[in-house]
């Protein structure tokens, strides 16, 4: 199962638990020196010193500690910069790196509901027959309708080698099946293509975690040799990831030049390049307000070169790269260390890509995305036009 969950909380609550954390990490803050960030140091200090003195209340020492942790990073006031406790960081890393552990499937969810948008190949779920937009409603012996979509979602993870049974309601019928499997490690499907009508090949990349390049390159060489002459690439929807994995992607597309710039704090940089070698077909990119980072650099690097026209909506403006930090007790801290620059050295940041087509998706269009049939898609019907 791959559901990414994040717990938001606002600055007022973190910095209000900050004052319980304090007497979490009295030990540390008292034996350490050499603070890079004195005013944090006396802060805590001074905070633990009185709740040490006065707090009447239980205190768990983890719990507050990620707290303590979460209000840290929320200071930073950077919403690309993140903490990820202990329990969760073995998953956001599989995750990262384009697998997980589960069924192998990738849901939307709301609190009633819990609906199959993507089936992995080879994972337990397509040896079993859930196919997208079939419905999960329960999991050992949990309901949706009693217990609700989190903890059903919950009941469905677990260990490598493990069985889960899940109830599915086939889409479009009432027909509910009680499937048995076996939880495994699966790659996640994160670039797929179709050939459409005029011989348009339509690839959709949904995200750029590790492998993605592998996949889009193989999927690119299947829909050449079967006779595409247009490219349709959807990276709507895609929350970015690795700069590597979407550089490779880009090479075959580009001509030889920059793809990305990344600069650090101190003013180094790391530039991805493209070579010479490149397939001269018509592109049209799908871009939307949810196409982030590496997504956002794909497609502005097409629209530099003149390679592509980009349809759709206007998206986010994410301009930094991270980089997560392990640390000692297991837990993470996922930071913006590095700003991007486009080929042509534009920062995104708070700005984003226009496209050089605007169509907007209604809002039962935008709620039902990942269901839409190609003929059900203006964004993409527009492409298609555009590339023939």
């Amino acid at each position: 199962m791959h559901k990414l969950k994040e717990t938001r909380i606002t600055l007022a609550t973190a910095l209000a638990l900050c004052l319980a954390a304090a007497a979490a990490v009295v030990g540390v803050c008292l034996i350490l020196t050499g603070w890079s960030t004195p005013a944090v140091q006396e802060k805590l200090r001074e905070i633990d010193r009185i709740t040490a003195a006065h707090y009447v209340g239980d205190l768990d020492e983890n719990t507050v500690a990620d707290y303590a942790a979460v209000g840290y990073v929320a200071g930073l006031d950077d919403q690309w910069s993140s903490y990820i406790p202990a329990d969760q960081y073995e998953q956001y890393r599989m995750n990262s790196e384009g697998q997980g552990c589960g069924i192998g499937v990738s849901v939307i969810s709301t609190e009633d509901s819990i609906r199959v948008s993507l089936v992995y190949d080879d994972s337990p779920a397509a040896d079993a027959g859930i196919q997208k937009g079939d419905y999960i409603t329960g999991a050992e012996g949990l309901t949706v309708a009693a217990d609700g979509a989190d903890a059903v979602i919950d009941a469905i993870q677990g260990e490598e080698g493990t069985e889960v049974t899940v109830s599915v309601q086939k889409d479009g019928t009432d027909e509910t099946q009680e499937l048995t499997m076996q939880r495994a490690v699966v790659t996640q499907k994160m670039a797929w293509g179709q050939m459409l009508d005029g011989n348009v090949g339509y690839i959709r990349i949904e995200n750029f975690h590790v492998g993605s390049a592998g996949q889009f390159s193989q999927t690119l060489e299947a829909l050449i040799e079967d006779g595409a002459q247009s490219l349709v690439i959807d990276v709507r929807h895609n929350g970015g990831g690795r700069v590597k994995e979407m550089s490779e992607a880009l090479d075959p597309l580009l001509p030889e030049g920059t793809i990305m710039a990344l600069r650090t704090k101190d003013g180094d940089e790391t530039v991805y390049s493209s070579d010479a070698d490149m397939i001269d077909l018509p592109i049209a990119v799908l871009i939307d307000d949810q196409s982030i980072s590496a997504a956002e650099f794909f497609a502005a690097a097409l629209q530099e070169y003149d390679r592509a026209t980009l349809i759709g909506t206007h998206t986010t403006g994410k301009g930094r790269a991270q980089q997560t930090f392990e640390l000692s007790d297991g837990s993470a801290v996922n930071l913006s260390v590095e700003e991007y620059f486009t080929p042509n050295g534009n920062s995104l940041a708070d700005v984003g890509i226009a496209p050089d087509v605007e169509v907007e998706l209604s809002e039962e269009q935008q709620a039902g995305f990942y269901f839409l049939a190609p003929e059900d898609d203006p964004q993409l019907q527009k492409a298609v036009e555009i590339v023939k």
